[in-house]
């Protein structure tokens, strides 16, 4: 059995978690960890394979996806890793994850990065996975098949990133709604991770808490929340022009 743990607001790493998973060929259960944190959660068989899966922000693993894959723990499961980026880079994401994971009480056997659109600007990487990240995601899964028979642990000084991991950074951009096209369906307010936009009037977002996900964007059935303005379209610009170049997975076994 495989345990799939994901936090995706997008929706794109559910989708890479989703394409390895049935690539292993094994029954799966996925744990969604993107809107409401679970409780606590103690993988018992020690055959199941246990699978974290989060987006990269900026570089680092989310804050809020390490808090709440820290509330699954385990006693020498055998684990994998994997993080998933808009086509610019990892950095310090995917070592960052795997030092999580070997502190919740699992046997890390592999970590991958695999690429997806960028949830921001989403000409980046538009409509990855793929076929071809398909191919190489169940590459990955063979390896990983095999090294779960070898019975062999990651060598955790061999995957790229760096300790101390690169500081984190905010994102001075929004999602907003557009007024004459929300409908105040509540449907963004109850699907935010951090709970960012009033669900008594979603047309209201606290910055403070806001993450720039753009699962608010993803889930609005009236099109009517975006990012716009000035500052977005000229990053969006130098972001596009500066990451045009296709880049292509990365795993360590």
């Amino acid at each position: 059995m495989i345990h799939s743990f994901v936090f995706s607001p997008s929706g794109t790493s559910r989708k890479v978690a989703d394409i390895f998973t049935k690539a292993m060929g094994m029954d799966f259960k996925t744990h969604d960890l993107t809107v409401h944190g679970i409780g606590s959660i103690y993988v018992k068989d020690t055959d199941d394979l246990v699978v974290f899966v989060a987006p990269v922000y900026a570089g680092r693993v989310p804050a809020l996806a390490a808090e709440r894959l820290e509330v699954v723990s385990g006693h020498g499961q055998k684990a994998v890793a994997i993080a998933v980026y808009g086509n610019r880079d990892y950095d310090d994401a995917l070592v960052e994850m795997c030092d999580i994971i070997s502190a919740r009480g699992f046997n890390l056997i592999a970590a991958g990065a695999f690429i997806a659109q960028h949830c921001i600007f989403p000409k980046v990487a538009n409509d990855r996975p793929d076929s071809s990240d398909e191919k190489k995601i169940a590459e990955f899964a063979s390896l990983v098949s095999a090294r779960i028979i070898s019975d062999k642990r990651l060598d955790l000084k061999t995957v790229k990133g760096n300790r101390p991991y690169k500081k984190t950074v905010g994102v001075p951009l929004q999602p907003k709604a557009d007024k004459k096209k929300c409908s105040s369906c509540g449907i963004c307010a109850a699907q935010c991770p951090t709970e960012a936009i009033d669900a008594a009037d979603p047309r209201r977002t606290d910055a403070k808490k806001c993450i720039t996900c753009c699962r608010c964007i993803n889930v609005c059935p009236q099109e009517a929340r975006s990012l716009g303005g000035l500052l977005y379209k000229v990053a969006g610009w130098k972001f596009c022009k500066d990451n045009s170049r296709r880049l292509e997975p990365e795993w360590f076994v």
